[in-house]
């Protein structure tokens, strides 16, 4: 596979927490979807010359989820859920990258560790495009992606919350994944320290 007019240079590009969006969306309480992010993650690429040896590598908090309900949130990192004090981190590892059947698009392919347990994910991707960052003093460069999965919470040994007096249950087997990513090449750690922001 070769990316001819598009994607990141040869180097390492780090995630930028601060313009990525790390989003799922569930059924909840059968009928209902709801809304996620995970607010805390740091990531690298490594771009090579051949762009399908690349690889990726991703980590993000569990107690970062964020529903924009303080109790639903906190059930989420019980052990019902994502039992976030004995699985602090999720982590993906891409194992191949292969060119998906539109222009810019390519299939990602990897392990997700998510709840003690490792399975095969597909990250369907497409390049968005590049940019510098206007406010940066260091040159900072960017590329934005944009990527899409469906998980079933059961796989990784993830709970539903239990039945429904009216049936089904508190949580749907289920999870869309979409992420709005941008990937810099700077290391963004020592601004995230700087405004404190954990990664």
């Amino acid at each position: 596979m070769t990316f001819v007019d598009f994607g990141p240079e040869p180097g390492t590009w780090h995630l930028d927490p601060l313009h990525s969006s790390l989003i799922f969306v569930a059924h909840y309480l059968r009928f209902g979807r709801v809304q996620g992010t995970f607010g805390q993650a740091r990531g690298r690429v490594h771009v090579t010359d051949d762009p399908a040896r690349s690889s990726v590598e991703v980590e993000i908090a569990t107690a970062s989820v964020n529903t924009g309900v303080h109790a639903r949130d906190e059930h989420l990192r019980s052990a019902d859920f994502l039992d976030v004090a004995h699985h602090p981190r999720l982590r993906f590892t891409s194992t191949s990258l292969e060119p998906g059947r539109r222009p810019r698009t390519f299939d990602l392919h990897g392990d997700l560790e998510l709840h003690g347990r490792i399975r095969p994910v597909i990250l369907a991707s497409a390049w968005a495009g590049e940019a510098p960052d206007y406010a940066s003093p260091d040159n900072t460069h960017g590329h934005f992606f944009s990527a899409t999965t469906r998980l079933d919470l059961s796989t990784f040994g993830v709970g539903d919350g239990g039945a429904l007096p009216w049936g089904g249950r508190l949580v749907g087997d289920t999870v869309d994944i979409v992420l709005e990513v941008r990937l810099q090449n700077q290391d963004p750690a020592p601004f995230l320290a700087r405004i404190g922001h954990t990664p």
